[in-house]
């Protein structure tokens, strides 16, 4: 059953901050690396994001019965590669109009706060000094600090166990399927942030956030729903 929260666990890019991350670019760097290992060009395609793409290499990786080993290596070097477009990426990043006055809402109720990215934990702490709001978060967990990144419930797991709150006791805030997710896996509250520019989300998934909000609406909206969940 959900409690009265004590916590607000963000995603980041898109919700917090304008991250105009190069995605075709960071798609193409990796495909690249991927077909100099050996991978197919059939089965990789820019039209997927990286994950997928990742996905599909290791089944190929599976069946050709590639040493663990070398898939670490290769897996690394794309990694890396992604990284350094996020990086880039970072240095631009600016604060979401009205978020600002969420967080100090958040603040002043004494909410903890935690950052729930895909991106690294590194560049998102880059990201919020760039935006000069990283003093609001007690704690930033990216993908490579779980095996299992969001939506899978390791990651929010992981969360909540460094906030010492349970799953029923934070709400998660974010702009895709993968953020509202995570949340219903593990009972949490969870608030979906209508973009303009966000695609990474369904109709059945808007249906089963408990609140869906949209970003000409904030932070007026944001904030009452926050309120009606102490």
């Amino acid at each position: 059953m959900k409690k009265p929260i004590k916590a607000i666990v963000w995603d980041l890019d898109g919700t917090l901050i304008h991250f105009k991350i190069d995605f075709l670019r960071a798609r193409r760097n990796a495909i690249e690396l991927l077909k100099k290992s050996g991978v197919p060009r059939e089965i990789l395609t820019v039209k997927f994001s990286i994950l997928d793409n990742i996905r599909e290499a290791r089944l190929f990786f599976e069946k050709t019965k590639r040493e663990p080993e070398e898939v670490s290596k290769i897996l690394k070097e794309v990694d890396e590669a992604v990284q350094e477009v996020e990086r880039e990426a970072a240095l631009q990043a600016k604060v979401i109009d009205g978020m600002q006055e969420v967080l100090k809402f958040a603040k002043a109720h004494h909410l903890r706060q935690a950052i729930y990215t895909y991106n690294t934990q590194k560049n998102a702490e880059l990201s919020l000094q760039i935006a000069n709001i990283i003093d609001f978060f007690d704690l930033i967990i990216g993908r490579d600090n779980v095996n299992n990144p969001k939506p899978h419930p390791d990651h929010l797991n992981l969360i909540c166990e460094r906030l010492g709150v349970s799953p029923q006791e934070v709400v998660v805030i974010g702009d895709s399927d993968r953020d509202i997710q995570g949340a219903l896996e593990l009972g949490a509250h969870s608030i979906l942030i209508l973009t303009k520019i966000s695609k990474n989300w369904s109709k059945d998934m808007i249906d089963k956030a408990d609140f869906i909000i949209q970003e000409t609406k904030l932070p007026s909206k944001l904030i009452e729903a926050i309120k009606s969940l102490l």
